[in-house]
């Protein structure tokens, strides 16, 4: 029978350490599964969900990057943490960057790791609670959904024409970066709209089992496939007279496409195993981080369903765009976690280093440090050295009234730099210049790379 705390699957090549988290997991009341290979490591992650993997780098045959590489690949939204030996933390940085959560290193504390585990799979278990099926309050005015977002000029152009859309029925296409908000926008359409009433149906196409993605979104029949007891409505079906909001509508099979451009165009359907055509009364929003025109020419995306999505687009800017909204953001999340920590102030020194930060994770990423920060903070006053280690200090080393413009703009590029790994593309574009601007910058400032 699964555990209450979660569902964890560990791959590790050492017969001992696997025991060992097996064990004390087992204890804690966690349901484990272990595999020595990353080859049957992937066998068990695509028979069933798991809530964490922990990923050893070191594996034989399929090394640990590797894994994680295709488990993203199949599910992007899973949950990794990674597990090096000492002195190997450049692989733990590239795993980082293809999306694990963490890491840690041998030998580790296992009460360390069981906290960092527990940690990852409640922040993971609370940001599914935000893509449930949910009905949009009415109690919040225009202006207090927009403050969520802290709108600088560029987002309140972004709600502006959101308001405007919400008046109509039309299809409507949300784009940006990973973690800019573009669920409480789609949230915000919904509520103005004249579907504000109905239900309001998140569907995350990332963490769609492909396997059964259509029964999911369509519904089936009793006994269409193995282990279909009944009868079941899908999400399509329960966003009836609502909103049926698609986030990461890019991460959908070609297969599965040809049968939501029919559904697209005409709002009907059929469940899994059923003959009878049905039909629903949805306003369709969808949201995606990805380039659907580059995954047109590489072919992962369908030439008529791009043009048929591609009918009303709003692009959400991301942070580093409006630095304007940082400063409230930060407030913002401070106010919601004080409910459940204590309420906490942050040092003029604290805020302008958090301030400066380019945050490439965006919104997401700024809620995820301010949660970890006032978790760990042990005085109601929260200083420098109570931020995590990635976030600068305008205030260290030479003070900052001693600064030239210079030294800033030095500190800066190198925290762009480090927060992307060093690629100098994603600097560029992050920055606001060009790559030449930006090699010319590298060596006039001396800077390692």
């Amino acid at each position: 029978m699964p555990a209450s705390k979660g569902k964890i699957l560990a791959i590790d090549d050492e017969r001992n350490i696997r025991h060992l988290i097996e064990s004390e997991f087992t204890f804690e009341g966690y349901a484990v599964t272990t595999a020595g290979t990353g080859e049957a490591g992937l066998h068990c992650f695509e028979k069933e969900p798991f809530d964490l993997v922990l990923l050893d780098i070191k594996l034989p045959a399929m090394n640990g990057i590797e894994t994680l590489r295709r488990m993203k690949r199949q599910s992007p939204r899973s949950n990794v943490i990674m597990i090096t030996g000492y002195g190997d933390v450049t692989s733990a940085v590239e795993a980082m960057k293809l999306g694990a959560k963490d890491y840690v290193t041998k030998p580790f504390k296992l009460n360390e790791l069981l906290r960092l585990s527990s940690e990852v799979i409640r922040e993971s278990r609370e940001e599914e609670e935000a893509v449930e099926e949910v009905r949009v309050s009415m109690t919040h005015s225009p202006a207090e959904l927009s403050a969520i977002e802290c709108p600088s000029p560029a987002m309140q152009k972004v709600y502006s024409l959101a308001q405007k859309i919400a008046a109509t029925d039309t299809t409507v296409l949300i784009q940006g970066e990973t973690g800019v908000g573009k669920d409480v926008l789609a949230a915000f359409i919904h509520s103005r709209s004249r579907r504000k009433r109905g239900p309001f149906v998140v569907v995350d196409c990332g963490l769609l089992n492909q396997n059964l993605a259509e029964s999911e979104l369509y519904g089936h029949k009793k006994g269409a496939f193995s282990g279909a007891g009944e009868d079941k409505p899908g999400l399509v079906e329960k966003s009836h007279k609502g909103t049926l909001f698609l986030d990461e509508i890019g991460n959908i099979d070609l297969d599965l496409q040809k049968k939501f451009l029919r559904f697209l165009e005409t709002r009907k359907f059929r469940r899994v195993g059923e003959c009878r055509e049905m039909s629903v009364e949805s306003r369709i929003i969808l949201a995606t981080n990805m380039d659907l025109k580059d995954a047109l020419r590489q072919g992962a995306m369908r030439e008529d369903l791009f043009y048929r999505m591609d009918v009303m687009q709003i692009e959400i800017p991301p942070l580093r765009m409006r630095p304007l909204d940082v400063r409230c953001l930060i407030r913002h999340f401070m106010s919601i976690y004080a409910d459940r920590y204590g309420s906490k102030m942050l040092t003029d020194a604290a805020m302008e280093g958090l301030a400066g930060y380019p945050w490439p994770g965006n919104i997401r990423e700024i809620k995820s440090v301010i949660h970890k920060t006032m978790i760990f903070a042990e005085s109601e006053t929260i200083g420098v050295d109570d931020l995590p280690p990635h976030i600068p200090s305008r205030n260290k080393g030479t003070p900052k009234s001693q600064k030239t413009l210079e030294d800033v703009e030095r500190e800066h590029i190198l925290h762009v730099l480090k927060a992307v790994g060093g690629n100098q593309t994603r600097a560029s574009e992050m920055l606001g210049i060009n790559r030449k601007t930006l090699y010319k910058k590298i060596h006039k400032y001396k800077i390692l790379t």
